[in-house]
């Protein structure tokens, strides 16, 4: 048609799409209804989830500051009455069971936040502290797989510290290899070559020094090469 403009062409088709789009969305309503709805619940479920964690993690920090503060409760001479105004116990492994306890609760009840994933390492640590080096292994297998890589590096270092006291070597060793390819922020690549080469000391020197030499090289300046140049310094 003669003078029909581009701009006509374009308000034409825009006006074809938006009449199909309604005539759609008035067929569809319901399509569009629960549409909608599956949204709504999403986005709320969302922020629903997130309040949840958020009162979980608040509540699960405050148990475990009180758990912590029986772990480091004072000791006393047996005999010696308690002092009412503070905590204390006669003995690290009456203390280590107490703790125990308490951490195991606050695991149990927020297992799905970090303080809880926490709890569960310091509870394997206090029963490493009570004695009862079955039971602390246990746990701090369930802490390496709680999903939290942090927290799975602690549990792995506290492991590897039973199997050294068992004289398992090589199970220890395993440990540290892959902890130290596999850096975390609470267990750095430095830290795990210390231990190892710690370990290394009495059953396979040659090793220890070269361990020490190579965190020498690689940061000269770092906390770790100044404790492997003491290391190296006392083996001479």
């Amino acid at each position: 048609m003669p003078g029909y403009t581009r701009r006509q062409l374009k308000e034409d088709k825009f006006a074809e799409t938006a009449q199909g789009a309604a005539q759609w969305a008035t067929g569809h309503r319901m399509v569009l209804a629960v549409v909608i709805s599956l949204v709504l619940v999403v986005v709320l479920a969302t922020a629903g989830i997130i309040a949840w964690r958020s009162n979980q993690s608040e509540q699960a920090n405050l148990a475990l500051s009180s758990a912590m503060r029986t772990f480091n409760a004072q000791l006393r001479a047996p005999g010696t009455p308690a002092n009412d105004n503070s905590l204390s116990f006669t003995s690290m492994a009456e203390r280590g069971k107490a703790a125990a306890r308490e951490f195991q609760e606050i695991a149990d009840k927020y297992s799905s936040v970090k303080p809880g994933k926490i709890a569960r390492y310091m509870q394997g640590v206090a029963l490493l502290q009570a004695g009862d080096n079955a039971g602390a292994e246990r746990q701090l297998k369930a802490a390496a797989d709680s999903g939290d890589k942090d927290v799975a590096a602690l549990a792995k270092m506290a492991q590897a510290s039973i199997y050294r006291a068992a004289n398992r070597i090589s199970d220890a060793a395993a440990i540290y290899n892959d902890l130290k390819q596999h850096p975390t922020a609470s267990v750095s690549k430095a830290q795990a070559l210390l231990e190892l080469a710690e370990m290394y000391e009495k059953t396979d020197p040659q090793q220890a020094t070269s361990i020490y030499q190579q965190l020498q090289k690689e940061n000269p300046q770092s906390a770790a090469a100044q404790v492997a140049s003491q290391k190296l310094a006392k083996s001479k």
